[in-house]
């Protein structure tokens, strides 16, 4: 389960810093911009803006996920199984953010919250 939990927030990690990345990569942010204090925003392209996104839903599922996987393993839980498939539903929501999936990216999405509830139930 530790490795799940080390993967989530690799994962994490990546998807943070993942609109910025895109924004360089389109021109949009350039080193100063970086670098500086951001006083002024720029305007960011539409996957820059699915990116961000994506990006803070992550964050708002987080808060559910580390207790969960945290109280998983101080409890010895069998929830790795499910939190790899969490992990798994978290990385196929990024992917169909980005390219514009709407109503399949809402059932992965539904998918994910479904294996936090019964981590939770797991824990009960």
């Amino acid at each position: 389960m530790t490795d799940i939990l080390l993967a989530t927030l690799a994962f994490y990690l990546f998807q943070l810093v993942l609109p910025t990345l895109i924004a360089v990569a389109r021109g949009e942010a350039n080193l100063p911009f970086l670098v500086g204090g951001r006083d002024v925003d720029i305007e960011h392209s539409i996957p820059v803006r699915r990116a961000q996104r994506a990006s803070h839903n992550m964050v708002e599922s987080l808060l559910v996920f580390l207790p969960l996987a945290v109280l998983g393993i101080a409890n010895n839980a069998a929830i790795a199984e499910t939190a790899t498939i969490w992990l798994a539903l978290r990385v196929a929501y990024l992917i169909t953010y980005l390219t514009g999936v709407s109503y399949i990216r809402t059932f992965i999405w539904f998918g994910s919250v479904y294996c936090l509830i019964v981590m939770a139930l797991a824990l009960v």
